[in-house]
């Protein structure tokens, strides 16, 4: 399957699974190149997509801008970004920097702005690496065979730090093969329950969980992708 389609493939499941109607104002967070805002801009939602790595957003930019979209990249840290109830629907999709940053109190800013851009009543999902499938499968080393590379990953799991150690790899076709140089990340993964509490701190409320970008794929701890639908509950709804 192309980009192409599984992009497409991967909005269509957000827009099904948080029956949007079709104009909601979206926020896609660590939106990398913008390949879910630049789908959803051209299925006539407004989308602002935010992301630390500049290449990214001049890509995004200029996507939009040949395009002819409704979507405004912006080149940030998510902590250093802040709207006040702005947004019917806000996006980490692809870890969306969920665990990413140093430590937990760093990373509980991430949620603080998605609390704080979301309007009461709005929407959130968020696709993360299931921790339960951590636990259970790592060390784990997958591959896949792209267009013009192959891609190679290897997954170590350090419980003591709750934190998945990742190594990429990229092998382009048609270059002389050398050892190649890893990507080293260390991610803090969350059990769904501390993921229900952070959410509750937040004044959110989960609403369904899913083990993939499918509606009919149940969460499960042999899921690799743990996506979580929630919403910000309304004024009138109380504590």
């Amino acid at each position: 399957m192309s980009w192409v389609e599984h992009t497409s493939r991967e909005v269509d499941f957000v827009i099904e699974a948080l029956e949007l109607g079709g104009r909601e104002r979206i926020l896609d967070l660590a939106c990398g190149f913008g390949r879910h805002a630049l789908e959803l801009s051209r299925r006539g939602y407004p989308v602002v997509g935010v992301d630390i790595t500049e290449k990214y957003i001049a890509e995004a930019r200029k996507q939009a801008e040949n395009n002819h979209l409704d979507a405004q990249f912006i080149h940030a840290d998510l902590r250093e970004v802040w709207y006040e109830e702005e947004f019917d629907v806000v996006l980490n999709l692809g870890d969306g920097a969920i665990g990413y940053l140093e430590n937990d109190e760093e990373n509980l800013k991430v949620f603080d702005l998605i609390a704080s851009a979301l309007k009461p009543g709005g929407k959130h999902l968020m696709g993360i690496c299931n921790r339960a499938f951590a636990e259970k499968h790592f060390p784990r080393r997958d591959w896949e065979m792209g267009s013009r590379s192959i891609s190679l990953a290897d997954f170590e799991w350090d419980g003591p730090n709750r934190r998945m150690l990742y190594e990429g790899y990229i092998l382009k076709y048609d270059e002389i093969l050398t050892k190649p140089r890893g990507t080293p990340s260390s991610i803090r993964l969350y059990t769904l329950e501390e993921i229900r509490e952070i959410l509750e701190a937040h004044g959110m409320k989960i609403e369904q969980t899913y083990g993939a970008y499918n509606v009919q794929t149940p969460a499960s701890e042999d899921r690799l992708t743990l996506t979580v639908y929630s919403h910000k509950k309304p004024l009138d709804a109380g504590k």
